[in-house]
Order: C-alpha cells, then structure tokens, then sequence
C-alpha cells in the first residue's frame, strides 16, 4: 500500500495539525497567564508549547520522508497558503460575516485577508533572491546587519 494513501498517513497528519494547533494555543494561554502574574502557571504553558512544537515536527518529518522539507520549498509553499487564506477563504468568511450582520467581524477577516496577502508578498521577495542563488551577495554594496548581535559591516556579501 502506499504509505501517502494509508491511514496511518492520514493519523500522522491529524496529529501533525493537533499538535501544531495545541502549540499555538498554549503560547495563547502562556500570554493570559503572564497578564494575570500566574508566572509558573505561564511557564508552564511556555515548556508544554515548546514541547508541542517539537512534536508537531516529529510528525512534519514523518510526512515528508523523514526529512523537513528546505527553506525554498517552505517559502513556495508559504506563498500558496497566504494567497489561498487572503484571496479565498477570509473574503469568503469577510462576506458570510457581512451577510449576517456581523460588520465588525467582516471588517476583521478582510483586514487579515490584506495581511495574509502581504505576508504572500514577503514570502515572494524572499523567494526569488533565494532563487537568485545570490542570496548573501549583492551586485552593489549594501549593509548588512548581523540578526544575532546587530553589528553593521557594509560589503557586497553578508
């Protein structure tokens, strides 16, 4: 049988999003709890995030041959995702929102829709400078600035 069409595949990615969802909601609750001065309860989300994380990459690999795919295909597929999120379904949830009544909420779903679509954008640019093959090089001198302890050197490669 082939693995992609198997349950067990099936499995693996329903735990991939669970795991993933559960991460994000905890570092949610991590910010709740740090807002009510529960620091140990905070920390506790924080660790249990982190661990969910890692879990949700367990499965990633496990979905993708036991390899996380590379940046560029990352950045491919994080273009796809944004545009489908603000071309499609947030205007489609801004419109049903907007149809019942609910302007305030419209109003939300098309202002993150806008967003996911600038989000596609930088996913864009960086994509082509990466296909570029230059990526730490410029033709012309540029600044560059170390993301690690900010210091600025000027060069044509970082």
């Amino acid at each position: 049988m082939d693995f992609q069409q198997s349950k067990t595949f099936q499995n693996i990615q329903d735990a991939f999003f669970r795991k993933l969802n559960s991460s994000a909601l905890y570092s949610l609750y991590a910010d709740r709890a740090r807002q009510e001065d529960y620091i140990e309860i905070a920390h506790l989300f924080d660790v249990t995030t982190r661990n969910e994380r890692e879990h949700a990459r367990i499965w990633w690999r496990q979905l993708n041959g036991g390899e996380l795919p590379a940046t560029v295909d990352n950045l491919r597929n994080s273009i796809q995702v944004e545009e489908e999120t603000g071309n499609d379904f947030y205007r489609h949830y801004a419109q049903t929102a907007l149809e019942e009544g609910y302007n305030d909420i419209s109003a939300l779903f098309s202002g993150i829709a806008n967003i996911d679509l600038n989000h596609s954008l930088d996913f864009q640019v960086q994509y082509e400078e990466l296909q570029k093959g230059d990526y730490f090089c410029r033709p012309t001198m540029h600044l560059w600035k170390c993301m690690q302890c900010g210091n600025i050197l000027s060069g044509d490669c970082a």
